[in-house]
Formats: C-alpha cells, sequence, structure tokens
C-alpha cells in the first residue's frame, strides 16, 4: 500500500470495504484497458445489439476499477485480474457501479461540477475520504 495514495471507507449494505485512489501507472493501465475494450465493440452494430454489449463492458471496466483499488491495499494477495474475476462472480452490480463511482471520487477521475449541478457533485463525493485539507 503506498503511503500517498488517498483511501476511504466505502459501504454497502452492511459491508464495509477501504478502497483506494489509483496510482498514475493504474490510471495508465485503466485507460489502456477502456481503449481495448473499445475496440472489441463492433462498428457496425445497431442499437439493439450494441446496448447490451456496452452494459456488459460497462460492469467488466467498474470491476477492473474497483479491483485496482483493492490491490492497493495488500499487493502481495494477488494480481488483478485474480481481483477483478472475484468482484464480477460474487458482487451485485450495483455494488460494483457504487464502488465504481466511489475509486473515481477518490481518484478524481470525475469531471469537475458546473454551478448548474454542483448539488449533484456534493452527493457524490467520498465522505469518508481521507483528503487534505488545505492550509489555514
Amino acid at each position: 500500500m503506498s503511503k500517498y495514495l488517498k483511501s476511504g471507507l466505502f459501504e454497502y449494505g452492511e459491508e464495509k470495504i477501504t478502497l483506494y485512489e489509483l496510482s498514475a501507472l493504474q490510471r495508465i493501465e485503466h485507460l489502456q484497458f477502456i481503449a481495448g475494450a473499445e475496440k472489441e465493440l463492433p462498428e457496425d452494430a445497431d442499437e439493439k445489439t450494441l446496448y447490451p454489449l456496452l452494459v456488459e463492458q460497462n460492469i467488466r471496466l467498474g470491476a477492473r476499477l474497483v479491483a485496482m483499488s483493492l490491490w492497493q491495499a495488500d499487493p502481495a494477495k494477488g494480481d488483478v485480474e485474480k481481483l477483478h474475476q472475484e468482484i464480477l462472480s460474487g458482487w451485485p452490480i450495483n455494488m460494483i457501479g457504487a464502488a465504481d463511482r466511489f475509486v473515481k471520487v477518490l481518484s478524481d477521475m470525475l469531471p469537475e461540477a458546473s454551478p448548474d449541478n454542483a448539488g449533484d457533485q456534493e452527493e457524490a463525493e467520498a465522505p469518508d475520504a481521507e483528503k487534505s485539507s488545505p492550509a489555514s
């Protein structure tokens, strides 16, 4: 675990899990994974064919992002791919989506809130995330 990465307590139902910000290398790997996944989508597919493929892709991308975050807790525990498969086979879809968003907030991977949706962004913030505060 890197002492430089932010972490936060993610709660889903009765589960409490510490999730971590992605490292710079993990962020690069995540972007490469997204690019590879997009190349696998058929270019000439109609909306009816493409929709289930996009849903599957989003679930897999979210699970991988969460696996990368969990890996930071104990790199000796295993590789990211093993964690990815454990998440896909053992977590409900809503938990994967919520954890994905939580990690993105920790990792500053979401766009800045505009004045029109500032309230929405405040709700998305990870309330228990350890953040550095500005000096007074």
